[in-house]
Formats: C-alpha cells, structure tokens, sequence
C-alpha cells in the first residue's frame, strides 16, 4: 500500500512537471514569435513600398565619352514625353530641368565631364501618368447604363443602345491594353496615346447619348404642338370643302333661277294689263244712255 502510494506521488509530481515545462515553452514560443511577426509585418510594408515603386517608369540613358585619349565635358539633354510634368518627376538625380516653348515639352540637361571611354548612366524616375484610371473608366460605364436606361422607353433607344455598345467596346479595349504592361517604355507610352484617342471617342459618344435624353425629354411639349397644328389645319381644310360645296350650290342655284324666268314670262298672258288699261266701248257708253232715260223722267 505505501509502495503504491508513493507510486502515485511520484507520478503526479512528474506531470506536474511536465505541465509546469510546456507552460514554460508557450512563453519562451511566444517571445520567439514576436520578432517573426515584426518581421512578416515589415516585409509586407517593404511589400506595398515596391509595389508603389513599380507604379513608376524609370527611364535609363547611357552617356559615353567616345574618345580613348582626352578628357571631354559630354553635354546631356534628353526631352521628356509630353505628359510629363515637373510634379511627375519622383526622382532626376542631379539633372536640371527646363522647358522648350517650341517643342511645347520638359527636358532634362547636364554636362558630364568623363575620363576617355568612360561612360555614366543616367536615370529618371517619373509617375506613371500613361494610365487611364479605373475610377473614371468605371464612372463613363455607369454613366452610359444610366443614360440607356432613362431613353428605354422612347424612340431614341435604339440608337441609345447603339452607343452604348460602342462605348463598352471602346472602353474593353483600353482594359484590356492596359492589363499587358508594354517593357518598353516608347511603346508603353504609345499605347496608353492609342487608349487616350479611344478614350476621347467614348466621350463623343457618350455625349451624343446625352443629347439624346435633351431631345427625348423635348419630346412632350413638341407633340403637343404638333397635335395642335394638325387639329387647326384639318379644321381649316374641312371648312375650305365645306365653303367650295357651298359655292357650287348657290352657283347652281343662281343659274336655275336664272333658267327659270324667262321661261315664266314667255309663258304668262298679259291679261291683268289689258284689262287695265282698254275697255269696251259699250261699257263707256252706258253711263250715257242711263243718263238720258233718266233726264227723260225727269222732265215729262
């Protein structure tokens, strides 16, 4: 029994023991963990710093003394792309910058002094200002939806929905240019020129959608004119007929009447005038033989 008790003792005091060392190792793993994770988390900030930097275009240029016994100061200029400006340049080294009124653009300038056959590289890292941002292609999409949209139910859809098409084909080109990434700078920014005319059209179009919606919303007080002059005109030729039928019936009417009278008079006797005007001579003598028989009575 003491045996067996002592047996017992011993084995909890061992896995006390062993509790007692695992707890020790968390902590210790603990403290170790702490400098992998500053590590891992100034790897992803050292991470999203080059991902920035390759946002950029570094431009290289080579200047070379070419003679293989003197010293010579070996004059650089190089002119920038157009679309850069002063504020897009990140870093020039110790390069000047100026401006040519007469090519319109920047260049950079520096006269290096070089030993026979020496040869200096020169870099310019600069923005990348050869992108079409996303924001604004995304805004021209939803802008176009919008307007199609809004002319679903008029007479412009059709053409509405022609454009439409035209500006998302238009703008998957620029995507899709711009998803493979030119190495060569020259052509690089060449694309991204190609993208901009696309660009520019998609605008026209969009803006001819526009116009669209202007007319559409016209449409209303123009077809109420409309409807108000075709009224008046159908009132005006229908009395214009009904003023020609009538003029052609008193024609008629005035010509009958006219047909008609001298018919009458021919017809007509003359009695009433006659009678009027002649009498009988018998009938003027009577007054006078009435008179005598009675001046006879009168006078036995």
């Amino acid at each position: 029994m003491i045996e067996d008790e002592l047996k017992m003792a011993e084995r909890m005091r061992s896995e006390n023991i062993l509790k007692e060392l695992k707890n020790d190792m968390e902590i210790k793993m603990c403290k170790r963990d702490i400098p992998k994770i500053l590590f891992f988390s100034l790897f992803a900030v050292f991470c999203l710093l080059s991902a920035v930097a390759e946002a950029n275009i570094v431009v290289r240029a080579t200047v070379a003394n070419p003679s293989q016994t003197e010293r010579r100061k070996v004059p650089f200029k190089s002119y920038l792309p157009k679309e850069v400006k002063p504020e897009n340049i990140v870093d020039m080294g110790d390069l000047s910058i100026a401006y040519d009124t007469k090519e319109s653009a920047y260049y950079i300038y520096k006269d290096y002094d070089l030993a026979p056959r020496e040869s200096i590289l020169v870099e310019i890292e600069m923005e990348d200002v050869w992108k079409i941002p996303e924001d604004e292609i995304t805004s021209i999409r939803t802008e176009a939806d919008k307007v199609t949209k809004l002319l679903e139910n008029t007479d412009y859809f059709e053409r509405a929905s022609y454009l439409k098409s035209s500006i998302t084909e238009k703008l998957d080109r620029i995507e899709r240019s711009q998803e493979v990434v030119n190495p060569n700078p020259g052509g690089y920014i060449s694309d991204y020129r190609e993208n901009l005319k696309l660009l520019d059209a998609v605008k026209v179009d969009l803006q001819a959608a526009k116009t669209l919606m202007t007319e559409a919303k016209q449409v209303s007080p123009m077809l109420t004119w409309k409807l108000i002059i075709a009224v008046v005109a159908f009132l005006g030729v229908l009395g214009l007929i009904f003023f020609i039928i009538w003029s052609k019936q008193i024609k008629n009417i005035s010509n009958l009447t006219e047909d008609y009278k001298p018919e009458r008079e021919n017809t007509q006797p003359p009695l009433a005038e006659e009678k009027a005007e002649y009498r009988h001579p018998e009938e003027d003598k009577k007054p006078e033989i009435s008179d005598i028989e009675q001046r006879v009575k009168d006078n036995p």
